[in-house]
């Protein structure tokens, strides 16, 4: 338990190395990320080499416009597609690292919008709906004079720091609201934390365990993975802090939920992944989960 909590904080949001397959074998080298794309019909996965999508029941690999597989980091879906950070791959032309990056084709193009070559956010995430993106800036760099979180509104040509008063803990996450700008969350080692000032003030929402992952619901309610390995629960979080309701979780054994994201078009319909790069996936809130990858493997679903 003790690995995961130290891995968990000192980077933020790790995941390891390793294979996948689906159909013909897809291999999820890293996972950096999680999302469904507005319509519902697709989720996107970025590895260490490109995009993992899911559609249909299968999972595929994403071949870029450019043919290129990049190391996505930080990557987040919205409504139009995605943002993320992270590293180009070695034979293209753009500069290392990202900075901050958009895709509005399912990563077949890029489009450069800040900090190329400057900064590489780990810890990122963007509003699905809104403006707002949030990150935790690891250096100083010639928009950010500061470490720790910042909020743009303008896709990267200017950046606000903001206080985070009342958080403890090394943070591990972000959760930017879908719907309100100045909503956001944290997690740390130490639990939850929500703002509704874009981050200059936090509500513990959330104490006594870990929360590796976190992502607000479509819905309004901020969903949290809490604890680790046999202890790891599911929990909704309304506006006001309260824990509404407890979501059953899938079996995780000597690992940690890293990601989970819900479906826009589907609430009861979820998915996680984890720091052993398993994912699993449920249509009905959790009643039953799916296996659709083990230790960075798809699985025949067939």
């Amino acid at each position: 338990m003790r690995l995961y909590l130290a891995s968990l904080a000192a980077v933020g949001v790790l995941m390891s190395g390793c294979q996948t397959e689906a159909q013909e074998e897809v291999e999820f080298t890293h996972i950096h990320g999680l999302g469904f794309t507005e319509d519902g019909e697709q989720a996107y996965i970025p590895a260490h080499d490109g995009l993992r999508v899911y559609e249909d029941g299968i999972w595929k690999n994403v071949e870029s416009e450019e043919g290129e597989l990049h190391d996505f980091m930080g990557f987040t879906m919205t409504s139009e597609g995605f943002y993320s950070s992270g590293h180009p791959n070695m034979q293209s032309d753009y500069e290392n690292p990202f900075g901050l990056v958009k895709s509005t084709d399912g990563g077949e193009t890029l489009d450069l919008l800040a900090l190329e070559g400057e900064v590489d956010f780990h810890v990122m995430s963007a509003s699905y709906n809104t403006d707002a993106i949030y990150v935790m800036n690891p250096e100083p760099n010639s928009k950010m004079d500061d470490l720790g979180l910042h909020r743009t509104l303008d896709e990267g040509q200017e950046w606000e720091p903001r206080d985070v008063d009342g958080v403890n803990g090394s943070v591990i996450a972000i959760a930017a609201h879908p719907d309100e700008e100045d909503r956001v969350a944290l997690s740390t080692e130490e639990g939850v934390f929500q703002s509704e000032d874009a981050g200059d003030t936090f509500e513990q929402v959330l104490s006594g365990a870990p929360a590796p992952a976190l992502t607000y619901a479509h819905t309004g309610e901020l969903l949290v993975a809490e604890g680790v390995e046999e202890e790891t629960t599911l929990k909704a979080i309304d506006a006001s802090g309260e824990v509404v309701r407890e979501i059953p979780a899938p079996l995780i054994e000597e690992d940690a939920i890293s990601y989970l994201a819900q479906n826009p078009q589907a609430e009861n319909t979820l998915m996680v992944t984890t720091i052993e790069r398993d994912i699993f996936y449920t249509e009905n809130g959790g009643e039953t989960w799916e296996q659709h990858a083990e230790q960075g493997f798809s699985l025949d679903e067939s």
